[in-house]
């Protein structure tokens, strides 16, 4: 029944494009054999047959290896013409150009109105940098995909692809600033063009306008949400950091401008000075950063470092008015070509300050809990939920006296929601008075949690530069978001705190929604608290206050980031219909969206992908009133709601279902490399029960995991059911709604890519029928021994049980989605042939190196307990994906001597031992070493399929 794939002869490691080619057309005659033997795989059947040639030696691991590498080429090059597409045109002249109709269309016609300057001068727009880990790719090769993807002549280098090994927080702080950098770059030119539109147009005031349209802003360095390892002086340095760099940019920018303007000596001459006078200010901060750069900071170091900081110095600023002010005044009397330049740069100083983007100090409602509690003597949690909890927090708001504070009090500070006020107090005071800071709260769920921090926030005086900002990612949250605006909006120490700062803000989670809720489910929800917001806000007479809404989103399908165009992506998270809610009010709507990791700040490579970038989200934010015409999903309310119902039920039993939980909680985050500096399972959880591994595990792994089995069922997975016996009210609605076509996108471009196959191939793996089926008389009797052993221990293990039910219950869902795509006239396996084909060839080869890594791990000697450690043991460490785990025990169990014979100069004779390095150099040499080098091509092949989904998790 098996063919064999060839000998090496034929398909050696100098030839790995034949036998990419090769295995393409294996693979083409497996598929051939589906529709005559439903239950055959064709995925499963080139592992096999990659494997029975690997382990008969007609092909090598070197053959594989090269394989590997083709496909992962392939599969990167790929990955950067799609971004190219999704984001294109990346051309500098034509985004340009485009950007400059945009802004027309934002400002509209004739003269300049004070409406239409306040709409460039407002932000409307925000860009938030991340700290997720998801940093899939290595620097150098994400240079190389952005550098494709902006149409340079690359070629992607041989070799494993994968991050760059342990990631650490301040590797991810450097790519979130260099990202920051290029996006100021682009909104420079994006201000220069609106200024430049004034001035063509007339406007009097163009020298005295602000483009403040886009706002930027990171938590890399600043989120604690579930994580112990960052201290207060680690955010502090980044801080310090940060205003160094800005400064340091507002320097080059000044000089540049006085190159371009030597026809203006005394204009060249007071840029050079300002430049230099902003230079003492950024030595004067280098030596603050270099007091709290100690390596031990203990109470003398801090203090010294604190007090060095704080004392009287000429070249110390906190406030970056002073030379805002001098610069106008430059402005003023320059050229009009000199002037746009320094305007624009005005724009961006009074924007940002001493800072490369607004700070976000994120922590948990758990966190912030457990500071009130203390501070109030509080037993339990149970306080938060009652109405008492919320007219005592709004007292304490009423009677709060500010504290004063210093370094001392956040050095000895042991709550960490508290720390964090006590660090945005000190950033205000002691780096930049000028900036705001981002104040979020994740797994918010009840109104007492906002008024609590917004109670620290008087306490501390900087309640006018904080904004308190909940998260709505949970399904508890999201559900009960119109009475919980409702219950913090009544409160009048809460109006009165937005009313004085201006603002009020809330954050969405497609994240963690989608884990929980499905994807689908997770945006609807989370339009409805757009909805939810705009009415109360309204209903409660705050229209004279900005609304900040920040949806937070990942990079692929399965956390909010649609992949069929920037468009799709950007009226995905907010759509028209949301926007519209906001309009029609009267309402000023601050929209952020966020771009997470590397995976996100890829889109700010270089050049030309930071402009494509932003101006795809500027035009989208100029042509949303376009698209929200009459939408039938809006209108056929009992459609929409029982579909949102059926499919978040759908998923409620898929979070219950133990073979869901197990086929991803068993072995599953062994085909993950690590892409960031954060766990992935939350610092201080140490809930048990292997039956809620999803439960813990946090929202990007689980994702990931999901694209590595090859069917993200938080995607795909329930629309098909949720629509049954309603397929004509779905296709009347369909048609007529852009809004449903968005949602159907998502699901028809993820389940092309998407094989049940694939997932259903993994059960194989555990298989012990299959295991104790290839040593059959006249097969592959060299391997009875291992894989006997192996079929053993496997016989009472549940994971092929698990992974074939939930293959079965995704078919089942499978056939209703497919019947409705028919009945909608949406094609999906016509389209994305390519990725699916390579996909599988991926899947295949990586399927064979574990089939290989589990033979050679039951190929090792037995050997006596050690430790506590047996091998099966190891066996167990091997069959779950935990492979450094069990190569480090194998290493511990078999050691190499790192002292010869030969090195002892001794006159006495001697037979034994041999000229080796010890008697376990053969199982090094032979198993374990081998083991850690099939691993690495496992991780590179996990790389290459995360990037035919578009993202890691």
């Amino acid at each position: 029944m098996n063919r064999p794939l060839g000998k090496t002869a034929e398909i050696g490691a100098t030839s790995a494009p034949s036998l990419v080619e090769f295995c393409r057309k294996r693979l083409e005659e497996c598929r051939s054999r589906v529709r005559n033997e439903p239950k055959y795989n064709p995925v499963s059947q080139l592992a096999f047959e990659l494997s029975r040639q690997l382990e008969s030696g007609d092909i090598s691991r070197k053959d594989l290896f090269a394989l590997a590498d083709d496909l992962c080429r392939e599969s990167l090059t790929a990955r950067a013409e799609r971004l190219a597409a999704h984001v294109g045109p990346v051309d500098l002249a034509e985004n340009r150009k485009r950007l400059k109709a945009a802004i027309l269309r934002l400002i509209g016609d004739g003269p300049v109105t004070p409406e239409a300057l306040n709409r460039l001068a407002r932000r409307t727009l925000g860009i938030v940098f991340t700290a997720h880990p998801t940093f899939l790719l290595s620097t150098p090769l994400r240079k190389t995909l952005a550098a494709i993807a902006s149409g340079e002549a690359e070629t992607v280098p041989a070799g494993l692809i994968g991050p760059d090994r342990r990631i650490t927080l301040t590797d991810e702080h450097e790519a979130a600033m260099a990202a920051l950098d290029r996006a100021k770059t682009a909104l420079n030119e994006f201000a220069g063009a609106s200024i430049e539109i004034l001035r063509e147009r007339g406007h009097a005031g163009w020298r005295h306008a602000r483009i403040g349209y886009v706002g930027l802003g990171t938590w890399v360095g600043y989120d604690l949400d579930g994580r112990t390892d960052i201290r207060w002086v680690d955010s502090f340095r980044f801080r310090l950091i940060e205003k160094i760099r800005q400064i340091g940019r507002y320097e080059q920018e000044l000089i540049r401008i006085a190159e371009l303007s030597q026809g203006e000596p005394q204009v060249a001459d007071d840029l050079e000075a300002l430049a230099s006078r902003l230079s003492w200010t950024r030595a004067a901060t280098e030596r603050a950063l270099a007091g709290f750069s100690a390596d031990k900071l203990d109470p003398a170091a801090v203090a010294a470092a604190a007090n060095s900081m704080t004392g009287d110095h000429p070249n110390k600023a906190v406030r970056i008015a002073p030379f805002v002010k001098d610069l106008q005044r430059i402005a003023d009397r320059a050229s009009d070509d000199t002037a746009v330049r320094l305007v624009a740069l005005l724009s961006e100083m009074e924007s940002l300050s001493f800072g490369v983007g607004e700070v976000h100090l994120r922590i948990n409602a758990t966190q912030l809990h457990n500071a009130l509690r203390h501070h109030l003597h509080l037993d339990s949690d149970d306080h938060f939920n009652g109405r008492s909890m919320i007219e005592r927090l709004g007292a304490l708001m009423r009677d709060s006296k500010p504290l004063a504070i210093n370094f001392g009090s956040i050095d000895i500070e042991t709550k960490t929601a508290m720390r964090q006020f006590l660090l945005a107090a000190q950033i205000l005071k002691h780096i930049d008075a000028d900036s705001t800071i981002r104040f979020l709260i994740a797994e918010c769920e009840t109104p007492a949690t906002v008024l609590c921090a917004s109670y620290f926030a008087r306490l501390f005086n900087i309640a006018d530069k904080l904004d308190v900002s909940p998260l709505f990612e949970t399904p508890k949250a999201l559900e009960g978001a119109a009475r919980f605006f409702d219950v913090m909006f009544e409160n009048e120490q809460y109006r009165e705190q937005v009313r004085r700062r201006g603002r009020l803000a809330i954050q969405t989670g497609f994240s963690d929604a989608g884990r929980f809720m499905g994807q689908i489910t997770a945006v609807l929800a989370i339009e409805r608290v757009h909805g939810h917001l705009a009415r109360a806000v309204e209903r409660h007479g705050l229209q004279d206050v900005e609304v900040l809404v920040f949806d937070t989103h990942g990079e692929s399908a399965g956390r909010g980031a649609h992949p069929a165009g920037f468009e799709d992506r950007a009226y995905y998270v907010m759509s028209p219909w949301a926007r519209r809610q906001f309009a029609d009010r009267g309402l000023r709507l601050y929209h952020e969206v966020s771009f997470q990791g590397g995976d996100g700040y890829t889109h700010f490579q270089t050049p030309e992908l930071s402009l494509a970038t932003i101006t795809r989200l500027v035009e989208a934010d100029a042509y949303w009133v376009d698209r929200a015409d009459k939408d039938l999903l809006y209108a056929h309310t009992n459609f929409s709601l029982d579909f949102f119902r059926r499919l978040a039920a759908y998923h409620d039993t898929m979070l219950e279902d133990r073979s869901y939980h197990r086929a991803l909680g068993s072995f599953a985050q062994g085909l993950l490399n690590e892409t960031g500096s954060r766990k992935s399972r939350r610092q201080f959880d140490v809930s048990g029960g292997e039956v809620h591994q999803i439960r813990r595990i946090r929202a990007i792994p689980h994702n990931a995991m999901l694209q590595q089995l090859g069917y993200p069922v938080n995607v795909v997975a329930g629309f098909g059911t949720a629509v049954k016996g309603d397929e004509d009210r779905f296709a009347e609605t369909y048609a007529s709604s852009d809004r449903l076509r968005r949602l159907t996108g998502l699901v028809v471009h993820v389940k092309r890519l998407a094989s049940i196959k694939c997932l259903s191939a993994f059960a194989n793996l555990y298989d012990p029928a299959f295991w104790s089926s290839r040593p059959y008389p006249e097969a592959e009797q060299h391997l009875a021994e291992p894989c006997l052993y192996i079929a053993q221990l496997l016989q009472n293990d549940d994971r092929e049980v698990a992974l074939n039910a939930l293959a079965v219950s995704m078919r089942l869902d499978a056939i209703h989605l497919h019947r409705l795509f028919a009945m909608v006239g949406l094609k999906v396996d016509d389209q994305a042939v390519d990725e699916r084909d390579r996909i599988a060839l991926l899947q295949a080869l990586r399927l064979a190196l574990l089939q290989h890594l589990f033979l050679m791990a039951a190929r090792v000697p037995r050997f006596s307990t050690r430790n506590d450690v047996s091998r099966e043991d190891i066996m167990e460490l091997v069959f779950s994906l935990r492979i450094p785990e069990a190569i480090a025990m194998l290493r511990d169990t078999y050691p190499v001597n790192a002292t010869d014979i030969g090195s002892y100069a001794l006159d006495e004779p001697r037979t034994y031992p041999e000229d080796r390095v010890s008697h376990y150099a053969d199982i090094t040499e032979g198993m374990i070493d081998p083991m850690e080098a099939v691993y690495k091509v496992i991780l590179s092949i996990g790389t290459a399929i995360a990037l035919e989904f578009g993202a890691h998790g």
